[in-house]
């Protein structure tokens, strides 16, 4: 079997130093990781008791390709209600998380071979998933000399 040359792509350190700092924090040691976004609070109450619930009566499995309809509607009339922004509940997706979003996005935009420009420094993992699906990045350095702060 060929493997494919996408095993060859940079790994996502940040999760490589969030192993560690959970190794050194299983093994007694303090440690303060500021390795990747983990949220600080717990999960809002409402939606752990709306988790518990659905766990009781069995409502697990897969949703629509998209999310939950229900979901995607909510969003769309916050969107019209704070912003004033009428969006069709249809061009709502909802990923796991942000990283899960990008792929969406990165594999709706580019095709393979592609460049695309992307700020340095700024979010890492946008540059490996380019490249792993073989988008050719190129990193624009942003500082205060060049008159990006």
């Amino acid at each position: 079997m060929k493997l494919s040359r996408r095993g060859a792509v940079e790994p996502f350190h940040a999760m490589d130093v969030l192993a560690e700092a959970t190794k050194r924090r299983a093994a007694g040691r303090p440690v303060i990781s500021m390795a990747v976004g983990q949220p600080v609070h717990p999960a809002p109450q409402a939606a752990r008791d709306a988790a518990r619930r659905a766990l009781e009566i069995g409502r697990i499995g897969y949703t629509d390709a998209l999310g939950l309809l229900s979901l995607r509607r909510a969003i769309s009339d916050f969107y019209k209600r704070h912003h004033g922004v009428s969006v069709d509940p249809g061009r709502i997706a909802i990923t796991t998380g942000s990283s899960a979003g990008f792929n969406l996005a990165f594999l709706a935009l580019f095709d393979a071979g592609d460049r695309v420009a992307i700020a340095r420094p700024g979010y890492p993992a946008y540059r490996n998933i380019l490249a792993a699906l073989g988008i050719e990045t190129v990193e624009i350095e942003v500082n205060a000399e060049n008159g990006f702060t």
